[in-house]
Parts: C-alpha cells; sequence; structure tokens
C-alpha cells in the first residue's frame, strides 16, 4: 500500500506564574486571559490545517529517493558506501506490529550482499504540504486522495494534466492532446529538480576493494578505442598519459597536443557469484564484464512469500540512458590548444561537452555513435548545438556536471546551471535502442594539460516501468469516462498486461544489440495486442500520478477497474480528480533523529512489537524503535522538489 498517514499537531497550552501585583490580586483575569490566549491558538492552528498547510507522516518507500518512509540506513560492508532501503514492509502498517524481518540488501554501488538484520529502522519523513495550490504543475509532488480508498492520503509526482493523453516510452513520459498531434517527452522544467530525483549508478569514491584486490577491472581506467573490442564497449583499458591513485581516488595526467586522453568507464557490474566465489574460494577466477546501464533500485527488498527474507531486489529489467556524469578537475597547467572533454553516449547519439581550458568557451557537440573511427573521435556527423562561456579559464579546480536527461543536454560549472539554449533538446521519434558502446556509456579526456579528475560519480534518472491494467477487447469493454455508464460486469472482466512480459530481456544486458532487438520486439507484440489500453487519457478534471520509486508504488498505473464505479464514481480508473487533490508537499521538516552513544545506536526507549506463533503480541528486546539520544538530521532537512 502506498499511503501518506496524516499526523495532527497541536500547540501545547502552557501557564506561568505572573510577577505583576495587579495579577495576583486578580487570578479570575488572569485565568482568563490564558484561557482565551490558549482557545485563540487552537482556533488559528485549526484555520491553518485547514485552509493553509498540513503536516503528514511518510510510511512507505513509493516516493524513494525524493520522500522515505520507514526505511534503514546501511553502510556496505564492501565498498562502505552509505545507502537506505525500504522497511515498511517489515510492519503491519495499521498495527504497527512486525510481521517480518529483511535479512539482507544489495549494494547500489557494488552488489554486495549485506547483512541489514540488525540495523535499526526510523520512521518516514514528516513533510509540510501546502493546501491553497491555486496551479499545480507537472512533476510536482502532490498529496491526494485515491477514489478507491478515500479514507486514505497517497502522496506521489504529478506527471499527467487535463485532456492530455499519456504513454510511458522507454522509461520517460510522453504526451499529446489529439490523436493527430506527435508524442512530446517531457522534461522537468527545473533541472534542478532533475539532479535531486536521481538514482546512483556508481560512486568511484567507494570501490569494491576486496574484489579490485582480487583482480578485478576498475570500472574507471585509462582506456584506448579500439572498435573490435566490442565486448569492453570499444573502450579496453590501455596505458596513455592518465595515471591512476587507487588509495586517494584520483586521475591524474600530463597529455600532449597530439591527441585526446581518455579516461574512460565500463559499467563493470559484480554478479552475486563472483562475490560468492571471491568469499569461498578468496580468488576472482571470473573476470568482470560490462553491461548497460538498468533500472536497478537498491531502496527496494524482497521475499514477500517468507516470514525472513534471504534475497533482495529490486530486478534489473530495462536498459536506463539517461545519464548525468560528476567529476572534479583540478587544472596545474595548460597551453594554447588545452582542452576538456566529457562524453555521455546514449544509443543512436553520442553527446560531448568539449571545454577550451584557456579561453573557458564550451562547445556541446553531438554525434552519431556509429560515426566514431579508430580515435574513439567523430569523423563524421557531428553537430555543435551550442557555444557558452563557463568559469573554467586556466589553472583552478572546478565541479563539472554533465548531463544527457530526457533528451535534453544540461550543464552545471561550479554548482552554476550553463544555459544551453533550445537546441540542446532533442526529439526521438522512434525507439532509442543500445549500442555495443553503451556499455562504456560516460568518458573524460584532455589534451596539452596537466590536470587531477577525482570525486567520479554516475547517476541515472527515474525509469517509469509500464506496468498497468488494461481491457482484452476496448470495443466490448471500454474505459469509464465522465459520460460513461458501465456496469459492474463490465469492469470485473479484466485483465493486465502481464507483469513479467519483459523479465527475459533482463537476461541479456551483458548483449546491446540482441537486448535491442528483443526489446523492440516486445514493445511492438505489447502495443498490437493492447493498442490504447496503453494509454493514459484524462478528461478536463483528471491528473495522472506516478511514485518515484516505480518498481515498488501503487500508483495510476495501478489502480484498479471495480472499485470506481462500485462506489458510483466514474472517472478513469488510473485518474486522480481535482476534487481529490489535498495539497503540494513543500519541504521535509523532520526526516528522523540520528541516534548517538553505545555505538552510534543510543539506547533503546521503546521496542517494536511482534507476533508469537499462538498469535500474541508481545515487545521484541531485540528490535527498538525508539532510541535516545539523537540529534536532528539537518542534511535531509530541505524543499521537497
Amino acid at each position: 500500500m502506498t499511503s501518506s498517514r496524516k499526523k495532527t499537531d497541536l500547540p501545547e497550552s502552557a501557564s506561568a506564574e505572573s510577577k505583576d501585583p495587579k495579577a495576583t490580586q486578580k487570578p479570575q483575569e488572569g485565568l482568563r486571559e490564558t484561557v482565551e490566549a490558549v482557545a485563540i491558538a487552537f482556533i488559528l492552528a485549526f484555520v491553518f490545517k485547514t485552509f493553509e498547510a498540513e503536516m503528514f507522516v511518510i510510511p512507505t518507500g513509493s516516493m524513494a529517493p525524493t520522500l522515505y518512509g520507514r526505511h534503514k540506513e546501511v553502510t556496505c560492508e564492501a565498498c562502505k558506501l552509505d545507502y537506505t532501503i525500504g522497511a515498511s514492509q517489515e510492519i503491519n502498517q495499521e498495527t504497527g506490529v512486525v510481521v517480518r524481518r529483511f535479512v539482507n540488501s544489495l549494494c547500489p554501488n557494488c552488489r554486495f550482499r549485506n547483512n541489514v538484520f540488525a540495523a535499526p529502522a526510523f520512521n518516514g519523513d514528516r513533510i509540510v504540504v501546502n493546501k491553497e495550490v491555486s496551479k499545480y504543475k507537472r512533476f510536482d509532488v502532490v498529496v491526494f486522495k485515491n477514489p478507491e480508498e478515500p479514507h486514505i492520503n497517497y502522496i506521489k509526482r504529478l506527471v499527467g494534466l487535463p485532456g492530455e493523453t499519456l504513454r510511458i516510452r522507454q522509461g520517460d513520459v510522453q504526451v499529446r492532446r489529439s490523436p493527430s498531434e506527435p508524442w512530446v517527452i517531457q522534461r522537468k522544467e527545473d533541472p534542478e529538480k532533475q539532479r535531486d530525483i536521481q538514482l546512483l549508478v556508481y560512486d568511484d569514491r567507494h570501490p569494491p576493494q576486496a574484489l579490485l584486490d582480487a583482480g578485478g577491472e576498475e570500472r574507471w581506467a585509462p582506456s584506448a578505442w579500439n572498435a573490435s573490442e566490442s565486448s569492453m564497449g570499444g573502450w579496453p583499458q590501455a596505458s596513455n598519459a592518465w595515471s591512476p591513485d587507487a588509495a586517494t581516488r584520483s586521475y591524474s595526467v600530463n597529455a600532449d597536443a597530439e591527441s585526446l586522453q581518455w579516461l574512460r568507464y565500463r559499467h563493470l557490474v559484480p554478479s552475486e557469484e563472483h562475490w560468492l566465489r571471491l568469499k569461498s574460494e578468496g580468488k576472482l577466477e571470473l573476470a568482470l564484464q560490462p553491461q548497460l546501464v538498468a533500472d536497478f533500485c537498491g531502496f527496494n527488498v524482497d521475499g514477500e512469500n517468507s516470514s525472513y527474507y534471504e534475497s533482495t531486489l529490486d530486478d534489473e529489467l530495462y536498459w536506463t540512458n539517461d545519464l548525468t556524469l560528476e567529476s572534479t578537475i583540478e587544472i596545474e597547467s595548460i597551453g594554447d590548444k588545452s582542452q576538456f572533454v566529457l562524453e555521455l553516449v546514449e544509443g543512436v547519439r553520442t553527446v560531448q561537452c568539449q571545454i577550451n581550458a584557456s579561453s573557458g568557451l564550451a562547445e556541446i557537440v553531438v554525434l552519431a555513435t556509429e560515426s566514431k573511427g579508430t580515435s574513439g573521435q567523430s569523423e563524421a556527423n557531428a553537430e555543435v548545438i551550442a557555444s557558452v562561456q563557463t568559469a573554467i579559464t586556466g589553472p583552478g579546480t572546478y565541479d563539472v556536471v554533465f548531463a544527457n536527461v530526457d533528451d535534453r543536454i544540461c550543464l552545471w560549472i561550479n554548482n552554476e546551471l550553463i544555459s544551453l539554449g533550445q537546441k540542446a533538446e532533442f526529439s526521438t521519434p522512434e525507439l532509442n535502442l543500445p549500442t555495443s558502446q553503451d556499455l562504456a556509456p560516460a568518458g573524460i579526456a584532455v589534451r596539452e594539460m596537466k590536470a587531477v579528475v577525482s570525486n567520479l560519480v554516475i547517476r541515472r534518472d527515474i525509469y517509469y516501468r509500464n506496468d498497468q491494467y488494461v481491457l482484452p477487447n476496448r470495443s466490448r469493454m471500454a474505459d469509464a469516462g465522465p459520460n460513461d455508464q458501465p456496469t459492474l460486469k463490465s469492469w470485473v472482466e479484466m485483465t493486465e498486461v502481464p507483469k513479467g512480459a519483459y523479465s527475459d530481456i533482463s537476461s541479456l544486458l551483458r548483449d546491446p544489440v540482441r537486448y535491442g532487438q528483443k526489446y523492440a520486439a516486445k514493445v511492438n507484440e505489447q502495443e498490437s495486442v493492447y493498442g490504447e489500453g496503453l494509454e493514459f487519457q484524462l478528461a478536463d478534471d483528471e491528473y495522472l500520478m506516478f511514485g518515484d520509486n516505480s518498481p515498488a508504488s501503487k500508483d495510476s498505473r495501478l489502480f484498479d477497474y471495480d472499485s470506481r464505479p462500485a462506489r458510483g464514481i466514474l472517472s478513469h480508473r488510473y485518474a486522480v480528480r481535482e476534487q481529490d487533490l489535498i495539497g503540494e508537499a513543500l519541504y521535509i521538516f523532520w526526516p528522523h533523529g540520528v541516534p548517538f552513544l553505545n555505538g552510534g545506536r543510543g539506547f533503546s526507549l521503546i521496542n517494536h512489537s511482534k507476533y508469537l506463533p499462538n498469535g500474541k503480541i508481545e515487545k521484541d528486546s531485540q528490535y527498538p524503535l525508539y532510541s535516545f539520544p539523537f540529534y536532528p538530521n539537518i542534511s535531509r532537512m530541505k524543499i521537497i522538489r
């Protein structure tokens, strides 16, 4: 269940003795003033709560990473990355009693299986919601009531506006208002919102050291383009001007003016077999192999059919091509031709940010992926789509972020967004399918420069999965709209797109060409069978809501067919009516307290309750619910984007 439970905060009443002699002489007057003050405070609080703002608690993880429900914080044993997993499924949401315990989770950075059984659980984020919204905008985070369960408040991201028809295509939201119009990809208007909701692919500051010590290849490595090495995305490790420093996780380079010297990211994801072999045999017998970046979500934990979880999710099914590259470059010296290049590969196109380190001029270049020559550079079909001035002018330290998300290029220098103009936005009318070069989707190169690069991080955009109910025969059983009069029978005889329809393609993530072929075939098959059933048509008072945690969110994609007509509600089964909107989520004012002392766990004040085999309930002395002392988690107190 994906909902948001309401928290009601009332002001505390207080009394104080007055030092005024007159007050001593007139105790009844002082008492009356106190009662009036308290009454006014209650009235103001009620009015503010009713008409302006309200506070809510997030119970589940459907909006992760934007908002956390009940969760656990984990430090990976292998790479030392701090990450978060959802824990709302451990408890009965109505009673708060533990019904199961998570045992393991997979690190999103290195896929090591961490034991999380004893990790403390924290309540969900407390948020403030603005109830006086004049106009809701796409990609706002909104609290609403689902007509299926009108007693429960839901919180999701608004993706569809009244009068639109939407579809999900390769993880993106596309919109049109009439069948004669083309589908148009929907971007986050504010690129900062785009950055806030991204998920980690790989943080080079936290490498899987045990695998590297056993002979595993680094993901970032000095490389030279070799088209025959398609198994490594065309970028096998090769000696050049780059010198990695494993201890500091930095890469120094002293390049001449002859050619670009490449440092390349290869998506070398360890499998569970790699870790098991290393543990049992003490060595790495299987070489790490690259795969496509996919929609793995380490927040989610699996095990619906067991009381103690022995495996973790999330299954990564779909190639995710919307990537962001973060880096810090310390330029020590430059020459007349000094150049700093960042590159991202996305199926049919490759995009580069080419920065002249002397003048600060940055050019955004788009080239067809297949046009790369023996040097890895484009030899044809290269187009400069933007030229902008940046702060990179000579020696100094610069933070550079380069993104290709939702068919839009974005660039940040020292955390300042650089405007690139409309030509930095693309249109991809057909499917964008991967090539072997997507196994090594990011790179950094320099020419005639002495520099050090560090803080290398790859992130990805949210990937919306296309799991939804559809009608098997739309001519016989039409979706209910405002003017339809459906019978209960027409709503019960439904079917849905099999949730495993695409599951077999995940085995092809290490073979991009075959993956692309099979994915395209699956899309064509689904569209030929279900047609418009894969679309979301919205009436003039209807909105569409998706959760940021797409693989684990009950949202518009999965609202059912029978409950609304049974209640006499004739809206589209996936829609949220305007009258059901409560407000816009504004601010996380209390994420959770961070315990300290006692090894960072604090001391338990109250323990979780659990069921005994005989059905009775008792406290679990080994599972704290609230611990003390703690301090505020200030880093997550923030505006909700």
